[in-house]
């Protein structure tokens, strides 16, 4: 059996948070992290018709893309239709988890996806992460008592890196003090100057345990005024990030890329606005309402913007740049980045079923 607790962890090490938007609602948003599972659905928007679907197929955990709720809720009842939708699920015990931007923008999410239907090699991201998740804790310990404060500080969250943990570095060297009369130093006398061994011990601390393994390391740390330095790391190089910037394998006309995505998605029609025989090599992806990064892709040298779906001015400005910008539709733009994350998933967890809801379809309907 499988707990969701060891989905949501390995959601989190494929789709960090730190790569969520500041506005959106992501993780389990509701169930029971302990509750094993045998079932999960997975889906683009949770609608009522995927709620009757899971219902249906006795599903324990939704996966759904788009946050439900995605709002904070004063209450939960029946009188709308997002209550109706939640309280069916939670009468059956149906968990809700939601990755959204954070599968977005993550390496092998969906804006990667879709820079691989076009054969496209990734030039990273058009925009980013501008903060971190960790920093690193850095103290100065007496070697009398160094395996009790490091003991503590791991068992407190720090020193985890990747599949690893009580990952440290330390290293011997001489401390020196100066107590004045109000001093009580745990050596040497105040009123002079004092020498100690001490052990320089260094390790990286998750930013949003760091005030926790700080209240832990006063505790157990025997010296009067325990010294710790905090230096906050930059991101480390991933290819996360907003959007995707690509070269194509050789340079395409819109026309050309357009008749790739209608044959590879299966679609009907693609909006589009500039010169359709523009031949460009550089193109920007941005799944969904994407085009707040068009300004930027372009500054970055792309030629061609490809999202689901943009604003009337933005479509104005790609034609007054010389630039062409390709919407897709909100759904068809996500919806193969999601069915990628249901495979993954089933790789990664093979004593779970895995489904890829089988109602679900775009809302936007063309005559």
């Amino acid at each position: 059996m499988t707990k969701i607790l060891e989905l949501v962890s390995w959601f989190d090490s494929i789709a960090p948070h730190s790569l969520a938007a500041p506005w959106d609602n992501t993780g389990l948003l509701m169930g029971d992290a302990e509750l094993q599972i045998k079932k999960v659905l997975v889906c683009l928007t949770l609608t009522s018709d995927v709620a009757l679907e899971a219902i249906d197929k006795k599903i324990d955990l939704i996966v759904t893309h788009h946050p439900l709720p995605f709002k904070p809720l004063n209450k939960i009842t029946t009188s709308t239709v997002l209550g109706k939708i939640l309280w069916k699920l939670a009468n059956k015990g149906i968990g809700v988890y939601s990755l959204h931007t954070r599968w977005d923008d993550a390496v092998g999410g969906i804006n990667d996806a879709l820079l691989n239907l076009l054969g496209a090699k990734s030039l990273g991201p058009i925009v980013t992460p501008d903060s971190n998740d960790e920093t690193k804790l850095v103290t100065f310990v007496p070697e009398e008592v160094f395996e009790k404060v490091a003991e503590a500080l791991f068992n407190a969250g720090a020193g985890k890196i990747g599949n690893y943990s009580q990952c440290s570095f330390y290293n011997e060297g001489t401390g020196t003090f100066f107590g004045n009369e109000l001093s009580n130093p745990m050596f040497g006398k105040k009123g002079q100057i004092e020498k100690v061994k001490e052990i320089r011990l260094e390790v990286i601390c998750p930013n949003a345990s760091i005030q926790y393994i700080i209240d832990i390391l006063m505790q157990v740390h025997p010296y009067e005024e325990p010294v710790y330095d905090l230096f906050m790391l930059k991101p480390k190089p991933s290819g996360a990030g907003s959007g995707r910037l690509g070269l194509l394998q050789k340079p395409l006309s819109i026309a050309q890329i357009a008749k790739k995505f209608t044959n590879t998605l299966n679609l009907k029609k693609i909006q589009f606005a500039g010169k359709v025989d523009l031949v460009v090599s550089k193109v920007a992806v941005v799944c969904g309402s994407g085009a707040a990064l068009m300004g930027k892709a372009f500054s970055l040298g792309a030629e061609c913007f490809i999202t689901g779906e943009a604003r009337f001015h933005d479509l104005l400005e790609a034609k007054e740049q010389n630039k062409g910008i390709l919407m897709l539709g909100h759904y068809e733009s996500e919806k193969p980045g999601i069915e990628k994350l249901a495979t993954d998933l089933g790789m990664a967890f093979p004593a779970l079923q895995v489904f890829d809801s089988e109602v679900e379809q775009d809302p936007l309907i063309s005559f």
